[in-house]
């Protein structure tokens, strides 16, 4: 993540220059897949000045907030990778396989021809105009668990630094391997998510239906689609740990229940705002120092409003064409 940080921060027409292999220091498939992921984590933004022209890729606020030296550059804090996860899944969802695994889909074991049969039923439903191929699924599957799994039980001993570069997410425990080979979907892998995260994950949520103040049900939190409960696969009291825990020293939030006993999470000025006072707390207030602000957002970027069918829909291409499916990333 970093390398491409820097690269895009020096040029951002690296990608598109003739030597981009010797600047970059990698392979073709390992540069293509750099560009893709950095965009697939919201870190880089594409903008194009002209048709027919290669468009200028530029690190996002929020990419100079995390990957600043003062932030967490070398992504060493658990905190990090379930921000990173968060973005990865938030609008707009360049991996339809994680969106469908991780929001939409009602398996826990995930047996392949199942999970597979399961995304070509999404992609059918969000009206995708290229149905994704069963070679170029597999392809996605393979890496996503690839991607998010210590390995299988008797590779534990062979786990080493090279292990932790190539599965970077497995230390979240979101999926796990067990004897049989099966791959299964944790429903409390969340527990283990830092407060500000999840407090962050619940306001940054809460602010694609309603700017301003105002509360959002606990019930929707967990159970929506592309909620933070499924998201962040949080039971429901780490949920309410999580937020009580952050209202300790952001009295701006408070859960609470309304009239009809429904518990709720209120939050007294615009939660986007909130949610990243509340991160960036957690961060040592790297804003501050380095004055800027990504809760404003970076010119060019899609806003953040889409349903769990649009998320589907928003790049289909990205799973039918072949060419672009990119390896795990590294951090």
């Amino acid at each position: 993540m970093l390398k491409t940080h820097l690269a895009v921060r020096d040029d951002p027409h690296v990608f598109a220059t003739p030597d981009a292999l010797v600047t970059l220091g990698a392979s073709r498939s390992a540069v293509a897949s750099m560009r893709f992921w950095s965009s697939a984590f919201k870190l880089t933004d594409g903008i194009r000045h002209q048709p027919g022209t290669a468009s200028d890729v530029l690190p996002t606020a929020r990419a100079r907030w995390l990957l600043h030296e003062d932030g967490d550059s070398y992504l060493e804090e658990d905190k990090s990778l379930w921000l990173l996860h968060w973005w990865l899944l938030a609008p707009p969802c360049l991996v339809p396989a994680w969106f469908y695994t991780f929001c939409l889909s009602p398996l826990t074991r995930l047996e392949p021809d199942r999970l597979r049969a399961g995304i070509e039923r999404a992609a059918a439903a969000a009206s995708w105009k290229r149905q994704p191929t069963s070679t170029t699924l597999h392809r996605d599957i393979s890496c996503m668990v690839r991607m998010y799994t210590p390995g299988t039980p008797h590779e534990q001993p062979r786990a080493t630094f090279e292990d932790l570069v190539d599965r970077p997410f497995s230390v979240l425990r979101l999926l796990n391997s067990g004897p049989d080979g099966v791959v299964r979907l944790s429903s409390s892998a969340g527990a283990a998510a830092p407060a500000a995260i999840v407090a962050y994950a619940c306001l940054e949520y809460a602010s694609r239906f309603t700017p301003g103040p105002g509360s959002i049900s606990v019930g929707r939190l967990l159970t929506d689609d592309a909620g933070p409960g499924r998201v962040l696969r949080l039971p429901p009291r780490s949920l309410s740990r999580a937020l009580t825990a952050a209202a300790v020293t952001h009295p701006q939030l408070r859960l609470t229940h309304n009239g009809d006993g429904i518990e709720v999470l209120t939050y007294s000025c615009p939660p986007l705002a909130l949610a990243w006072n509340i991160l960036d707390a957690s961060y040592g207030h790297v804003r501050r120092r380095l004055g800027i602000h990504p809760e404003q957002g970076t010119p060019g970027q899609p806003t953040e409003r889409a349903s769990a069918a649009e998320q589907l829909a928003l790049d289909d291409s990205l799973a039918s064409d072949g060419r672009r499916r990119p390896s795990t990333p590294r951090s």
